[in-house]
């Protein structure tokens, strides 16, 4: 019975070629579309796993709230992770590390900088699986001035030779000993990394204060172990060792500080939740959002349900074709189940025959895809002994999806009504209607979607940060110039290509510190938690930030040295109605800052955030940034100049530059890939929808041929015929509008919201998807309306 089911099915496709040529087309599509979305969504879902103990896994981050400000940190002290190993009996291990983006590391002559580098405890590999290839893993970073790397930057520095034992050079000389070699370091972790030197080796890892978040803590917990119990204690752990440091540093009791309505707070945030679910302050690396999750998994299923309807709607509307067919069939003994399997064994091959197309055509785009989306991916249909009964189990779905409704319309028929040609498919044209309906809904909602997304990243790159970040070239690693970084900028300017040159330890873009001050006549303990960076006098020139009121550091006043420059935010939240001349005090130092500019409010953080209050203090010391303006003319060159007189200074160093527009546009990068899938997967939907309605309009055409040949008959115009087919179709996209609107409104005022500056939601964006897509619907229709409309009315008229 299958095999005659299967015949006759192969022989309607080969009838109905038109017809089941859109059908396999839309169906591959929407599969293709589920199958790359699956892969993107299977790869967000890994991130950590890989770890062995990973459900055991975490990472304690800190909540905090200090004289009115939130904060919500990934980094806590440095004396937690050993306390709670210590004294919480349910914590079995723990493990801090502390990145630094660039260090200088040498080997004979080869020079490198390493941007994936950390400090590490010797605790580490047993926290996390980070297989060895050479070393001991309980050993490896026990001893001062030891170094694990991983495979793939062992092979830089030392080639095929046998790594262990060879001696590195940090960038102030200390010689570091390779322990270890690991294997390289699994995409879908939610941090990088290619070197680990012991935490023993650094002072920094040592310290003893509840109060400065300097290392990110990972704790392993006993198999079994709540989470809300560890949790509960942190309080008067916090208060044991806490307390008495902030009484010290501010003289207020703890419970008093409490009481004020200040809070600080330890809680665990599972390893495998991070990539999808942290975005807290000083992320180790941009995290995903489990909101794009959701949106590209219900995209996919929407796309694969537009498909899906174009099969429905093209089986029912032709029902009057095949009716005849089932009535003859009844007649002849065939039972109604016999033909809902019948039109299903129909469904079922064509979602096959699609099925093997969109896995060919997944293969085939998969490069294109990761290109997309900026990750690799792996289909593994082979390897993963899941994917085989995961794609036979769509299979069956999309085949009951797609053929349900045909199959039970169909078979539905009388034969008695069949056969005398009494069969009127009102309900059919009806359920048409709502899906079609449902198919530009989605389309356009889709649109919007796009339309916004690109919105606001224009917003984001056109609007005014109150700096100019155009031109600057930015010099990494400037504390290698020492004592000469003067003497370099005083050259550098010589040079007509550049236009200024300054030196500061936090550039836009890039992590910025905290810490708490207070203003004079307040009391000590009212403290207000300013963002502050340090900087030369050249810096405002640099970055061309305006000025509100006073001056900003010069050369001309050696009193500066104890000078603050503040933004209009600080002199907010400090409530300094004449700033000018004010004493402001740095928690931990007696002598205060004396103010002596108002820089206007300037973005140096994402728009996500809002501008935070800002102190610039004077620069001492070695510098971390170099900002150089150069002109707009041979920048090439200019460049070239710079690298020359790098080399004039420190000789044998690297000279590692970026530009600051670019740098700050990786601050959206996360935006940027959502608009472009955005924009492939509404094209994609509304070509699937089209080719739906092509196809439907074909079989308009076809049903109403003899109308339209006695309309012509009697006088109609082309025009006139051309807008009597077009009128169903675009009453349609206009009530799929009216539902699309809202619905799109809801969903992206949500995603908006992620942004502390953000476009508002102008009307045109909605009109536009909505006139755009009835253009693409009409344009689509037309096709089969101006050729019905010019046929000769003669051959209409003897039509069937």
């Amino acid at each position: 019975m299958l095999k005659n089911y299967l015949k006759i099915a192969l022989r309607n496709i080969k009838k109905y070629k038109a017809y089941s040529f859109i059908n396999i087309i839309g169906l591959a599509v929407g599969i293709v579309c589920c199958i790359l979305i699956s892969l993107y969504v299977l790869d967000e879902l890994s991130y950590d796993k890989f770890n062995k103990n990973y459900s055991q896994i975490y990472r304690v981050e800190a909540e905090a709230k200090i004289e009115g400000r939130d904060l919500n940190m990934a980094r806590t002290p440095a004396p937690l992770g050993a306390t709670l190993v210590n004294e919480f009996p349910n914590v079995i291990q723990y493990a801090r590390f502390m990145p630094t983006s660039n260090m200088l590391i040498r080997y004979k002559n080869n020079v490198f900088n390493e941007t994936k580098f950390f400090w590490a405890d010797s605790t580490l590999f047993n926290v996390f699986t980070m297989p060895f290839i050479e070393g001991n893993p309980k050993t490896a970073l026990v001893q001062p001035h030891t170094v694990v790397l991983t495979e793939s930057l062992a092979k830089k520095y030392f080639g095929n030779k046998d790594p262990m034992g060879k001696i590195m050079n940090f960038e102030d000389g200390t010689p570091y000993t390779v322990t270890g070699v690991i294997k390289d370091c699994p995409a879908n972790s939610h941090f990088h990394y290619d070197m680990f030197a012991s935490m023993s080796s650094a002072e920094f890892g040592k310290s003893n204060f509840w109060f400065n978040n300097n290392f990110y803590t990972y704790i392993v917990l006993r198999k079994g172990a709540s989470v809300s119990s560890v949790e509960s204690k942190f309080p008067a752990l916090i208060k044991k060792y806490g307390g008495p440091q902030l009484y010290k540093a501010t003289g207020v009791p703890y419970d008093d500080w409490l009481k004020k309505g200040n809070s600080y707070k330890f809680y665990l945030e599972p390893i495998t939740s991070i990539h999808l679910y942290s975005h807290l302050e000083n992320e180790l690396e941009p995290n995903s959002d489990i909101k794009y999750i959701y949106i590209f998994s219900i995209i996919a299923l929407f796309i694969l349900l537009i498909a899906c309807i174009n099969f429905m709607n093209l089986s029912t509307a032709r029902s009057s074709t095949r009716s005849k067919e089932v009535g003859v069939r009844k007649v002849l003994g065939s039972n109604k189940s016999q033909l809902i399997k019948q039109f299903l064994a129909e469904s079922f091959l064509l979602t096959i025959i699609s099925f093997f197309i969109a896995v060919t055509l997944a293969e085939i785009l998969l490069p294109a895809f990761e290109s997309l989306a900026g990750k690799q991916l792996h289909t593994n249909y082979l390897n993963n002994w899941i994917t085989i009964p995961v794609l036979l189990i769509t299979i069956i779905i999309v085949g009951l999806i797609a053929g349900s409704y045909p199959s039970f319309f169909l078979s539905s028929f009388q034969p008695v009504k069949v056969l005398k040609g009494k069969v009127r498919g009102n309900k059919g044209n009806l359920l048409r209607s709502g899906l079609v309906v449902f198919q530009f809904a989605i389309s356009i909602v889709l649109f919007v979607g796009t339309f916004i997304v690109y919105s606001q990243l224009k917003y984001i790159q056109n609007t005014k940060l109150g700096f100019d970040k155009n031109h600057i070239l930015v010099i990494q690693r400037a504390w290698a110039l020492g004592t000469n970084t003067k003497a370099f900028k005083q050259e550098l300017i010589k040079n007509p290509g550049i236009i200024s040159a300054s030196n500061t330890n936090d550039l836009p873009g890039k992590p910025f510190s905290e810490t708490l001050f207070h203003a004079e006549n307040s009391p000590a303990s009212v403290n207000k938690i300013l963002v502050f960076m340090s900087a030369d006098q050249e810096f405002a020139k640099t970055m061309e930030i305006s000025l509100k009121a006073g001056r900003y550091f010069s050369k001309e006043h050696p009193s500066d040295s104890l000078a603050a420059v503040v933004n209009e935010s600080t002199v907010k939240v400090l409530g300094l109605k004449d700033p000018i001349g004010k004493r402001i005090y740095f928690v931990g130092r007696k002598d205060p800052f004396t103010i002596i500019g108002v820089l206007k409010d300037f973005h140096y953080e994402s728009l996500h955030e809002k501008i935070r209050p800002l102190v610039i203090l004077p620069k001492r010391g070695l510098t971390a940034y170099l900002p150089v303006r150069l002109s707009s003319n041979n920048i090439n060159s200019t460049i070239a100049f710079i690298k020359s007189e790098w080399k004039k200074f420190v000789p044998g160093k690297p000279f590692e530059y970026y530009f600051l527009d670019v740098d700050l546009e990786h601050l959206y990068q996360s935006e940027q890939k959502i608009g472009e899938i955005f924009t492939v997967f509404s094209v994609l939907a509304i070509f699937i929808a089209c080719l739906g309605l092509f196809g439907l309009a074909a079989f308009t055409a076809e049903r109403r041929t003899k109308e339209i040949g006695i309309r012509k008959a009697v006088g109609s115009s082309v025009t006139g015929i051309i807008f009597l087919l077009s009128k169903e179709f675009t009453k349609w996209v206009l009530i799929a509008n009216i539902i699309a609107w809202p619905v799109a409104y809801f969903f992206m005022n949500n995603w908006l919201k992620d942004f502390a500056y953000r476009i508002n939601m102008n009307p045109w964006v909605f009109l536009l998807s909505g006139v755009l897509t009835l253009v693409i619907a009409l344009s689509t229709v037309s096709i089969h309306a101006v050729k019905a409309a010019k046929a000769n009315p003669i051959k209409s008229l003897r039509y069937e």
